[in-house]
């Protein structure tokens, strides 16, 4: 994907987030009677016109610019927002939604001449001003087509074919069944190296026999010469048998010219295997890649749906929809989440008079959001609602004989991981009373069920700020994993690479105690260690003798870290996994099997499903010493707008330096202020709740960060606000009316 495609992607997010924080606003505002926040609608407007402009949709910018007008009329009491004037300002609202749509997926052409047209009269008939008319350019974007603009930006774009799901089923089936074929060849590999060491012995033992023959030597039986150093030389005397030694001799040597032949053809062949099947498995998973959103952005009509079926107000937000995964993974993924939704809707959330009696807003809030962690898609649904029930769900436990008496009266001290596990027996509800969406216990059940039949795994428990959060891991793709093999008594274990943090060794010494647990310190984090062995109930010492090194695995599993003790690493490798049920494995602990070069079956842990409860006692430590991180130049990007941040990001990684994003001003100065250390910092001016111009004011009026170079990229070109930016201490100031990264990068040279 290029740098457009990119950019394209993410203003197709960024406006989505402006279009319905603008509607929500204006719909509260009616049907409260009071005054929208016309300083954040009048911002948005005005990121949309700075975003739109740098992805290069002049019709998006000719109508958010006529918006930031109006509302900045508003503001000055010129043009009442009374239903006339919201009427137009939702028409335009909607005309940008098509356009953007229009502009990423094609169709019939936008017209935008009606919109423009009203936005005109409006400025016109309240205020007695205009506004600009649409710029050529503008006017001849909106009449061509995306096919024509596609053309022109990109002449030589590939074309789209349609194929049938399962053919490409088939065809990456058979991409995946090749990776473990390629890597047998190694085996085999291996065979012909020992092979080739066997001639060499051989041949070693051959020129000293040769040597002995040739001098005719006779050894004195009695002094321990070998027999056979008797018996060749008589055998010389034979006719024939010296040029039968030759012929051997030759034969031997052919022999050894074809075992190098071979070696070095099937090392040459198995480089071009990997090559060109790695290819093949990279080309195979990137056409199964799709963004989020192609298979997940109905989630939000479909909750609220549900929501209304319930009697229950719910305000749906749905977040990083840009992300991709396998589209199979995403498929699959939208039961669990709907049945997350349910649960949540039925036993979580309240009614609106419920909320306003607890001083709550009428509307609830979900939230859906999507993310990529390393090879990890991770999904979290959160509600506002009244959280986790513990009292009931330990009632229901003991109903159902799974806890004992003891465990009740105790179960305020029993771990949130072990009482929420509770709620994923099947038939397990706290629901008073069935109804269509809830009280037969089986949702949280059913979506496990998948989630783990995806080899991932899904956890609940309690927000900070009340209400419930839901958490969903599974791979980006089912069509192979790479994985961390390991040796744990004789036996090879395989962990899922994004499960892993990092491999390390260290001493037993190094490690040390944690209120009786060992452990060891990576940065500045300190993580408790444990044997794998231990874990899985093998015999074998938790932590090796003092005298002995350790090989650790650090993995995670959500924000939890922990250390494992293996007996050695073994290979990193890519391959597929049969999954847990397939092969009647527990799915707690395994998420399946792979098969190794000899063709037998290496098992495939879930670390998740392995982590031992928090609190739990490990024997006793030592500590490593820290490793030191090669250092790059740190610069710190605070914009608002997504698209912005995505091109500076891109930029500036591209040309090798470290970048931090932060939404606003505030964000920056709180992780600024957390201790995090840059070397510049590159800010927008218009932001919500801290602009560029408070960010850098609290930035030189604070000795420890006065030092650091301040460059503002801002769309505001007036002299007065240059001034004012250079007067408060700012290094550089860059207007962005098309973005310029030559400028931004000389800039950023010549202040660090």
């Amino acid at each position: 994907m290029d740098i457009r495609q990119r950019l394209l992607a993410a203003f197709d997010l960024e406006h989505k987030d402006h279009l319905a924080a603008i509607r929500n606003a204006l719909r509260d505002a009616e049907a409260t009677g009071d005054a929208p926040d016309l300083v954040d609608i009048h911002r948005r407007a005005h990121s949309l016109k700075g975003a739109a402009r740098a992805v290069d949709l002049p019709e998006v910018e000719a109508i958010s610019h006529r918006l930031e007008a109006a509302f900045i009329a508003v503001q000055k009491g010129e043009i009442p927002l009374d239903p006339a004037s919201v009427g137009v300002v939702r028409r335009s609202l909607d005309a940008i939604e098509d356009l953007v749509a229009w502009s990423l997926q094609g169709g019939d052409p936008v017209e935008t001449a009606g919109v423009l047209a009203d936005l005109d009269a409006l400025a016109a008939g309240r205020s007695g001003g205009s506004v600009p008319a649409p710029s050529p350019a503008a006017r001849a974007a909106v009449r061509r087509p995306p096919a024509q603009r596609d053309r022109a930006a990109d002449a030589d774009s590939a074309a789209l074919v349609r194929i049938a799901a399962q053919g490409l089923e088939r065809l990456s089936e058979t991409a995946s069944a090749l990776l473990p074929e390629v890597e047998a060849q190694a085996g085999l590999g291996e065979q012909l190296r020992t092979m080739r060491r066997e001639w060499r012995a051989l041949d070693r033992a051959w020129r000293h026999l040769r040597v002995q023959i040739g001098r005719g030597v006779r050894a004195d039986a009695g002094a321990g010469a070998d027999a056979l150093a008797d018996a060749l030389p008589s055998a010389l005397d034979g006719r024939g048998a010296l040029p039968a030694l030759m012929a051997f001799e030759r034969r031997f040597r052919a022999l050894g010219g074809a075992l190098d032949s071979a070696h070095r053809s099937h090392d040459r062949l198995l480089w071009s295997m990997r090559r060109w099947g790695g290819g093949l498995q990279q080309d195979m998973r990137r056409l199964r890649m799709l963004p989020a959103e192609n298979q997940l952005s109905g989630l939000g009509r479909m909750v609220r749906d549900i929501s209304r079926a319930e009697g229950k107000e719910v305000e749906v937000d749905v977040r990083g929809l840009e992300v991709e995964a396998d589209r199979t993974v995403l498929q699959r993924l939208k039961d669990p989440i709907l049945h997350i939704a349910r649960n949540a809707i039925s036993h979580g959330i309240e009614t609106p008079a419920e909320r306003l009696a607890l001083g709550k807003r009428p509307a609830a809030r979900v939230t859906i959001a999507a993310s990529v962690e390393g090879a990890r898609l991770r999904l979290r649904i959160e509600d506002d609602g009244r959280g986790l029930d513990r009292a009931a769900i330990l009632r229901k436990a003991a109903e159902r004989g799974l806890i004992d008496a003891a465990d009740l009266s105790a179960g305020a001290e029993m771990p949130q991981e072990r009482l929420t596990e509770f709620l994923f027996h099947p038939g397990f509800s706290t629901a008073a009373q069935t109804t269509e969406l809830a009280g037969r216990g089986m949702g949280l059940a059913i979506a496990r069920r998948e989630v783990e039949r995806l080899q991932g795994n899904l956890t609940i428990a309690d927000r900070a700020d009340g209400g419930t959060a839901v958490t969903i891991e599974v791979p980006l793709s089912l069509l192979s994993q790479r994985l961390v093999f390991v040796l744990v008594q004789d036996q090879t274990l395989a962990i899922p690479s994004a499960d892993v943090v990092r491999l390390r060794t260290a001493s037993a010494q190094s490690l040390f105690s944690g209120t009786g647990t060992p452990m060891t310190r990576i940065g500045e984090e300190e993580i408790p260690v444990t044997s794998l062995a231990a874990l899985l109930g093998m015999e074998a010492p938790v932590v090796p003798s003092a005298e002995r090194g350790l090989s650790l695995v650090v993995v995670r599993a959500g924000d939890r870290r922990l250390a494992l003790a293996v007996d050695r690493f073994v290979a990193t490798r890519e391959t597929v996994v049969t999954a847990a049920e397939e092969t009647g494995l527990d799915s707690g602990r395994y998420l399946g099997t792979v098969l190794m070069d000899d063709g037998g079956p290496a098992l495939v842990l879930n670390i998740p499903g392995l982590m031992p409860l928090p609190g739990s006692t490990l024997p006793a430590p030592a500590r490593p010493a820290e490793e030191a991180t090669p250092a790059r130049a740190h610069i710190l990007v605070v914009d608002d707008s997504i698209t912005t941040r995505t091109l500076e990001k891109s930029i500036l990684e591209a040309h090798g330096y470290r970048v931090t994003l932060c939404v606003d001003g505030r964000e920056a100065l709180e992780r600024l202020s957390e201790g995090m250390e840059v070397g510049l910092i590159i800010s927008d001016v218009e932001m919500p709740r801290m602009d560029g111009f408070a960010l850098l004011q609290a930035v030189k009026a604070d000795k420890r960060l006065e030092e650091i170079p301040v460059i503002l990229v801002t769309s505001r070109a007036s002299d007065e606000d240059r001034e004012r930016g250079l007067r408060l201490g700012a290094d550089a100031y860059i207007v962005k009316t098309r973005f310029d990264q030559n400028e931004l990068l000389a800039g950023i040279r010549r202040l660090l």
